[in-house]
């Protein structure tokens, strides 16, 4: 990996993912990307990210903890705590790891999985 304004910049784009819609994850997630989240959700592949996204509500603030990074040729793992809350009340607490790969460039997530945890 580059250096730490890329670290940095992936952490952003991590938290991009939890706040931001469809039109962000069409921009930043490869096309085969595959997505773990707690049941009844379960595995989402490609497509299915972005129609699950269409109407679902967004979380307003996203706070990581316990972050690591590792890093291996054109590939990142990211993984961390994450704390989400929307307004309204509803809160949200999980383990999770994204990975990313370099495509021409960019950096693209190609897998995220979440296992929910109690606060």
């Amino acid at each position: 990996m580059d250096d730490i304004n890329t670290t940095q910049s992936l952490w952003a784009e991590e938290e991009n993912f939890w706040l931001e819609g469809p039109d962000y994850f069409r921009a930043h997630m490869d096309r085969d990307a595959v997505m773990y989240f707690p049941e009844p959700t379960g595995m989402l592949r490609g497509t299915q990210i972005l129609d699950a996204l269409e109407n679902a509500p967004r979380w307003d603030n996203v706070i990581f903890f316990n972050r690591s990074i590792e890093t291996a040729a054109d590939k990142v793992r990211l993984v961390y705590r994450a704390e989400a809350s929307q307004i309204g009340g509803r809160s949200y607490v999980a383990q999770c790891e994204s990975i990313y790969e370099k495509d021409a460039g960019d950096w693209k997530l190609t897998c995220h999985r979440q296992e929910p945890k109690k606060r």
